[in-house]
């Protein structure tokens, strides 16, 4: 048979057993120097640069603005243990231009995750949205190994009208049928509509059109030679209301229909029978059925094949000597596509997988005459979850030989096979997916099938492995009401698709959880799936040419490292380096620094404010010293490229009743929360915006934004020109001067009667001051003025006067003295007399020594989001609140369901006001490597 190895790390445990070789047995071979090299490089990679992997459970699938999204993360390693490389997680919400509209960063325990971003309508706008989670760790992979996840965000009350819409193309001349009706699905009346199509931001046609009395609109107009389709967009803008409708022009042109041919393993091989998967793909980047023939060069057909699921399909058949293979495709409107196969080689080797032989893989390994030798070593490694759970090497002495894998050597997921020669050279590679049906099995008992409005709902959850023993595991719970939500959105993808399916493939996969229903169907599909869209993980370049060397460090805990350097960028041991807080969580910290200078701090509650941390260098009598401190700190956001996945419809194009009624709803669902949150008699007030005042972006005003007496603005500033800070303060600030403070002789920073401090970032520059021995004239003045002057104009976004008392309170509470600062405020002169504030905000953020080399360094992490809690109603008495209509989308949402030792956990929620069906989904992971997940159905009536 074969050698197998089946350890976390492959080593070089040989079973001597036989290998079927065109119905002869031979002995196996110990692995060779070279392949157990291939085996043990592999291993290493593996576990130098280990997988980690993330989902997002969601509320729901879709929002609109003001909702809030609601999820649960799981980080898994490959595994699918709870992950130990990551503390925190970065989610990005990205709109439909590809740019961050938010960033946010969770916390992470054991691997878990619970979040919640609100949509505001400040920052969110109507339109498609992404959502982007990741890890710093799996900034190490490439990005489409993120988890990502598309939605559409409505806007409530935005829109007056709906349309349908019906698009056909003929050569380069399109047709847009459009019907306009209100949203109660009532013919709109005769509408002045100017009309534009845009291809992205280029306009293609534009021109002005009346509805007819029925609401129905016919465009007629011709595109411009190759121009892309699939992103073509009709702009309809009503003439009375100036209500804009974005519509999507879903066309493909079906000659334009993408078609694959994917041969198994690897190239076409000369007289080496060809198992050919093919997928047609069209330009919205869904399948596309089609069928066709295999014909030669002297027009002679040899194979007729057809798509079997989503433009997917097999044929098999074997190249001849000198052919060139062409498929004639017919399209879905009759039209014929002429499509070249890949080349034929002369020689080489295929590597051919097939499940489903008594629990065991069938591979067969065909080769051409030269590449058989009774001397030479083939070898074969098989992998899943990064572990290289399989290994064999032999000698091709004939044409092909033949052996059975056991699939129980493998976990449940995608198993990547390669053949290599004896030079270590990878020559065919082919995915396999192998299932025991050993995901966790999950019940949920709600006592009985139906109930009515305002009922308190139990909820008996168990949840067992596949031998029917109890799991203890983390999950998460949601409950959406089918009138809002749709069903068929809900079940697309899950923990199980996602993180042993999709994760694993390159593109979009489309609905992954239908590969999984029972029947061969499925199975044949998903094989199809296999030899269609290739592994995603490392190339072999990247394992056997170099070491694996992580670029983005791991963060299993929260962490500040820097390195201390002197003037000359030397690194300065022994140096003592102390960590102080400025937010409201007091934390003071102190260590040495290394023979290379470097420091690190550990051990830091979660920060979840715009906490600044201050880090001095000093010498061991206390002294600052003269040199820099730097914090290693990636603030980056990685680039925006986006995988491909189809663009979400607009909720008023071509909608149906559910999501209509959702955002219909919505609106009013988020009024009456705020009355049952407040009280029923309480009365909304509408948002008044203050505009009179500008706000300075970033700044650290202790009052919040826009509270200031003056306010010197970047345009201001910009217009100044390259001139100093303290320049500028001069020029711009009303009342500043130089005078002298109470202590007599001593010059001042003034503004009008009061003495001046300087915050910058929201750091006071007065703590650190240090007031020399001897108490030389004018020292604190001429340390401000040092500052002042170090910065430019074009440092600083933004300028803030806090004079008056109403604004200065704050700040006079903050720098409050402690007995040791009394010494300096004698010598700056504060103590006993009014003071006055200026809150300067740099584009750095970095506060008043960023870039200094004078011991002395201010940084300011991201903060990390608090999840809130989820609200619900609940009514102990049925008529509660009465006169109010209970209209939730999602029910209720759970994200820390722990079952116990029995497998058993409980929770309960109260039904809202609509007579529905309620959808309750459940998933989440065990400690061993299984995850689950299950749908249950639950009936409420009136």
């Amino acid at each position: 048979m074969n050698i197998i190895l089946h350890n976390k790390r492959a080593t070089a445990i040989i079973l001597f057993l036989n290998l079927l070789l065109l119905g002869t047995y031979t002995k196996a071979q110990t692995p060779t120097s070279q392949s157990q090299s291939v085996i043990d490089k592999t291993s290493s990679y593996n576990e130098n640069l280990p997988g980690e992997r993330l989902y997002l459970h969601f509320d729901k699938p879709y929002y609109a603005i003001g909702d809030t999204v609601w999820f649960k993360g799981y980080i898994l390693n490959s595994t699918l243990l709870y992950s130990t490389l990551s503390s925190r997680v970065y989610i990005d919400l990205i709109n439909d231009s590809n740019r961050v509209v938010q960033r946010f960063i969770f916390p992470v325990s054991i691997g878990l995750t619970v979040g919640n971003i609100y949509l505001d309508e400040k920052l969110v706008h109507e339109g498609a949205y992404t959502i982007r989670a990741y890890t710093h760790w799996m900034r190490n992979f490439s990005p489409d190994q993120f988890f990502y996840k598309n939605f559409y965000v409505a806007k409530p009350g935005e829109k007056s009208f709906l349309v349908k819409t019906k698009s056909s193309l003929s050569k380069n001349h399109v047709n847009v049928n459009l019907a306009f009706t209100t949203l109660n699905n009532q013919a709109a009346d005769v509408k002045d509509m100017q009309v534009s199509v845009m291809n992205d931001k280029k306009t293609l046609h534009s021109n002005n059109s009346l509805t007819s009395a029925n609401g129905n609109l016919n465009l007629d107009f011709d595109l411009p030679e190759n121009t892309a389709v699939k992103n073509l967009t009709l702009i309809a803008r009503d003439g009375k209301s100036n209500n804009t409708e974005k519509i999507p022009v879903n066309i493909t042109r079906p000659l334009d229909v993408d078609i694959q041919f994917m041969p198994e393993s690897g190239p076409l091989v000369e007289l080496l029978p060809a198992h050919i998967g093919f997928k047609a793909i069209g330009e919205n980047g869904k399948g596309v059925d089609i069928k066709g023939v295999l014909i030669d060069k002297e027009k002679n057909e040899e194979v007729d094949f057809e798509s079997f699921h989503n433009g997917m399909g097999v044929f098999d058949f074997v190249p001849q000597p000198d052919e060139i293979y062409t498929a004639k495709i017919t399209l879905p409107n009759g039209e014929f596509k002429m499509v070249n196969l890949p080349a034929i080689k002369k020689s080489g080797t295929l590597l051919k997988i097939k499940n489903g032989h008594a629990d065991s893989l069938e591979i067969t390994v065909f080769a051409t005459k030269d590449m058989q030798s009774p001397t030479d070593d083939y070898t074969i490694i098989g992998q899943s979850r990064g572990t290289v759970c399989y290994a064999a090497t032999f000698k091709l002495k004939k044409d092909y030989a033949k052996f059975y894998v056991p699939e129980n050597l493998f976990p449940t997921g995608v198993a990547h096979f390669t053949l290599f020669n004896s030079r270590n050279e990878p020559l065919n590679d082919r995915l396999s997916f192998i299932n025991h049906n050993d995901n966790l099995k999950i019940d949920i008992n709600a006592g009985q099938a139906t109930y009515t409005s305002r009922d308190s709902i139990p909820l008996h959850i168990v949840v067992k492995d596949d031998k029917g023993n109890p799991v203890a595991g983390s999950f998460s719970l949601s409950v959406t009401d089918d009138q809002q939500v749709k069903t068929t959105d809900l079940n697309k993808e899950n923990i199980f698709t996602s993180l042993l399916l999709s994760s694993e493939l390159k593109g979009y996969v489309e609905n992954p959880t239908y590969y999984f229903n029972a029947g061969t169907d499925a199975a044949k599909a998903l094989d199809m799936l296999l030899l269609t869209q290739g592994w995603k993980g490392y190339s072999w370049k990247e394992i056997l040419n170099a070491p694996a060397r992580p670029a983005f460090a791991a963060e299993p805990s929260y962490m500040i490292k820097g390195k201390v350097v002197n003037l000359l960028n030397k690194p300065i041991a022994n140096s003592n380096v102390t960590l102080l807080s400025t937010g409201k969580v007091k934390i003071f910290k102190d260590t040495v620094t290394d023979a290379g200078g470097q420091f690190t701090f550990k051990n830091f509650p979660v920060i979840t404010d715009s906490t600044a941390f201050v880090l001095e260098a000093r010498k061991a009598k206390g002294r600052v010293i003269n040199a820099g401190i730097s914090v290693e700190d990636d603030k980056s956001v990685p680039k925006v490229a986006l995988p491909y996945f189809p663009q979400p419809i607009p909720w008023y194009v071509n909608g149906d009743s559910t999501i209509l009624n959702y955002v219909k709803t919505s609106a009013a669902y988020h009024d009456d929360v705020e009355r049952l949150k407040y009280g029923p008699d309480t009365h909304l007030l509408k948002t008044v915006d203050i505009r009179d005042k500008v706000i300075i972006k970033g700044s650290k005003n202790l009052n919040g934004a826009g509270n200031y007496d003056q306010a010197i603005t970047q345009d201001e500033i910009e217009k100044a020109g390259k001139i100093s800070l303290l320049k500028l303060i001069e020029q711009k600030v009303k009342g500043f001067h130089e005078g002298y403070g109470r202590k007599a002789g001593n010059i001042s920073f003034m503004l009008r009667e009061k003495q001046l401090r300087f915050s910058i970032d929201g750091i006071d520059l007065d703590r650190f001051y240090e007031p020399s021995d001897n108490g030389l004239p004018d020292e604190h003045y001429v340390y401000q003025k040092q500052i002042l002057d170090y910065f430019s104009a074009e440092d600083v976004t933004g300028i803030e006067v806090i004079y008056s008392s109403r604004y200065n309170a704050l700040y006079k509470d903050r720098n409050l003295l402690s007995t040791d600062e009394l010494v300096v405020a004698a010598a700056t002169a504060h103590a006993g007399q009014d003071i006055a504030y200026l809150e300067i905000t740099t584009r750095s953020g970095q506060g008043p020594f960023a870039n200094r080399a004078n011991g002395i360094f201010v940084y300011r992490p991201a903060p990390v989001t608090i999840p809130a809690q989820f609200y619900e109603p609940k009514y102990p008495v049925k008529n509660m609140y009465p006169g109010f209509t209970d209209r939730r989308s999602t029910i209720h949402w759970e994200p820390n369901i722990v079952t116990n030792k029995k497998g058993e956990a409980r929770t309960v929620f109260y039904a809202a006001d609509q007579p529905t069906t309620y959808t309750i989904v459940l998933q989440g992971a065990n400690l061993n490597g299984k995850v689950g997940y299950t749908i249950k159905k639950l009936t409420i009536y009136k």
